[in-house]
This record gives structure tokens, sequence and C-alpha cells, in this order.
């Protein structure tokens, strides 16, 4: 399996859809390799000798340089274009999906009520999704991850994931290796001696980085759980359509609500970005009551570690949190997570923390990684 696998859960555009898509990619592509590339000489020249005329001083933060450069028509530009290159893709998803949306639906059905359904889904209706998840369009995604049409509404999935895949297609990463099979690599590597039988991935969305588990470990009972019914419903029924046994749940990453020492593989893929500094925290601390003993935490991420960037690769990387709404980008790229590890009670020799390259080298990605004793 690689990223963006084809099943009949994922939408299919016709040939106008497809062709509004991949004008979309272009100037994704362009703003990003072409006008994206050079901000930084943009900075220097300008940004950077006004900041010091004014100041007798170079800047000495994010925050500083953000008060020449925000000011910049050029830099204006950019943002505008890479702004709007963000909404017209999700524009064009949505002709796809919004066109698509009774026969997903109806698949949906069909896979929820089949006799031959491999795993399950648990929604709760009186679950109280949190503010930061439920009020914000991470991303930009219409309707946030949280938006929920009815028992039979899939669409917050298929627009994760449908627009998902474009999304990473307009920023080069490569198609060779999915998120979860990174994950699933790394641990194979890093714990040779380890085979889970009971695995749980938190914050799993629309369910591309919990399927590969179940490939990887045939015999172990596959987990996800998530705070947003729509998602789950299209991530469990994506899952029943690429013929994988999932359970999905909706239950919060801080308070899972399983029984202790219950999972021998605990993980997360691109949540940690999502969640404030305490929700992180109260992760970590699951991770920890949730393993067996031998346990395995793996906890990964989009590679955004701020103290080893300069103040300009801080506020260069910073421009999600402010244009592309993502609330805890800076909270994430401080954050300490093999700290949280330590002090959720994993041995300090089992911790490790660091970064991970894709196969295909298109980019790296953060994993925090603690065994319990």
């Amino acid at each position: 399996m690689a990223r963006n696998p084809v099943h009949t859960m994922l939408a299919s555009p016709n040939h106008d859809e497809w062709a509004r898509q991949q004008y979309t990619l272009s100037l994704k592509d362009f703003v990003r390799d072409h006008v994206r590339a050079r901000n930084e000489d943009l900075y220097e020249r300008r940004a950077k000798p006004r900041f010091m005329k004014e100041h007798g001083r170079d800047p000495e933060s994010a925050q500083e340089i953000g008060t020449v450069m925000w000011d910049d028509p050029a830099y204006q530009m950019f943002s505008r274009l890479h702004r709007d290159g963000q909404e017209m893709m999700w524009n064009a998803v949505a002709d796809t999906l919004y066109r698509e949306q009774g026969r997903l639906a109806a698949d949906y059905t069909r896979y929820t009520q089949s006799d031959q359904r491999k795993g399950s889904l648990e929604l709760d209706p009186n679950f109280d999704i949190p503010r930061a998840m439920a009020e914000v369009d991470i991303h930009l995604q219409p309707g946030g991850y949280c938006s929920d049409y009815g028992d039979d509404d899939v669409l917050a999935g298929a627009f994760y994931e449908y627009g998902g895949n474009l999304y990473t297609m307009g920023r080069g990463v490569g198609v060779s290796e999915s998120k979860g099979e990174v994950g699933v690599r790394f641990i194979n590597e890093r714990y040779p001696d380890f085979t889970p039988t009971r695995v749980l991935d938190i914050g799993c969305s629309a369910g591309s980085s919990t399927v590969p588990y179940v490939t990887a470990f045939p015999n172990a009972e596959v987990h996800g759980i998530d705070v947003a019914s729509s998602i789950l419903r299209y991530a469990h029924a994506r899952a029943e359509a690429m013929g994988k046994g999932v359970h999905y749940h909706q239950r919060d990453a801080a308070n899972t609500g399983f029984e202790d020492e219950s999972f021998d593989l605990v993980m997360s893929h691109n949540a940690m970005h999502e969640f404030s500094q305490s929700t992180t925290e109260a992760m970590m601390q699951e991770s920890f009551r949730l393993l067996r003993p031998g346990g395995v935490a793996m906890h990964m991420d989009v590679n955004i570690r701020y103290d080893e960037y300069s103040p300009w690769m801080q506020f260069h990387r910073g421009w999600d949190q402010v244009n592309n709404n993502e609330p805890f980008w800076r909270v994430y790229a401080t954050n300490n997570p093999s700290e949280m590890l330590r002090n959720a009670g994993f041995p300090e020799e089992s911790v490790w923390q660091g970064k991970v390259q894709q196969l295909d080298n298109s980019l790296h990605w953060f994993i925090s990684t603690a065994r319990k004793r």
C-alpha cells in the first residue's frame, strides 16, 4: 500500500472537476517553488534593513520579523496567493464531493449494514466535542473536521482524505509511502522483537494512518479514536471498502475510556499539532496508562521544531498558524514530547525523539517514542 490508495469511498472527479483541481495544484506549485522561495531574499534585502534602521539591531524573534514582513507588499502578495491556492483547492474538491454526496452516504450505509464487515463503529450522541476542534475550520477545510449533516453523513472524512491528497501533492510530498507506513517501518526497525496484538491510533481522522497497521500486524485487533462523528463514519466505511477490520470509537485523546493496560501499541499521526499543550500531555499520560508492560508509545507528526530553527525559519514556518487555521501550530513546535513521555512514567532510557525520513526523501517526520517497562 502507498499514499493515496484507491477504494470505493474515495470520490471520483469528472473531467472538468479534475482539470480545475489540476489547475489549483499548478498554482500551489508555482507559489511554493517560485514565490515563497524568494521570501528569505526579500527579508534580507528589504525587511531586515528596515527593522535595523528603526531599532538599531537585528530582529531577535519570529514576532519581530513579522512586524516588518507583514507590512511588505511583496510578502502580502505571496500570502494572498498562498491562501487563495488553499481556498481554491477546497472549492475544487467541494464540486466533486457535493456531487457525490448521495453516493458516498449510500455506500457508507451499505458497508455499515453488511454481514461481511470486519470492523465496527461506536458513536456517542452525547459526546462533547472540544471547542478548539468544533469551532475552527482547520486547514480551511469547509465545515472543519467536525461538521455533521445526519446519520449517514461522511463529508468531513471525504473532504479530509480527498482534499488531503491534493494538499500533499501541492506541497511536493511523495506518494510511495503513507504516514502510517512510515510509522510501521519505524516501529519494526526500532523494536524488531515487538509484535502487538492490540493497537490504538489516537486522532485517527479518516483512517489513512490506521489501516496500514492492520496490514502490518494481521493478528492484531486495531482501534482508532477521534472526536468527530462524520469523519469516523467515513473512516469505518473506508476500512471496510479496503477489506480491513478496524474498530472506530468517538472518544477523547485526553480521556479515552479504555481499561488500564489494554493495548500493546498506542500511537498518533499528525495529531499533536492539532492539540493544546495540556491535551498532548494528557495523551502521553493516557499512552502510559493504556499500555501493557513492554508496550510501545509512538507519536508522529510534521517536522516543525522551533528549537532547531533560526528566528527567520520560525517566522517562515509559522505561516500556517496565522493563515491556515492552525491555532496550535506554534504550541506544537515548541512542545517537548519526549519530556512529556518521561513525565508520564516511561523510563528515561526508553525515550527517543528525532526525525525519520520518508523513503522517497520528500520530507522528514518527527517522532517521539518510548517503551513501558
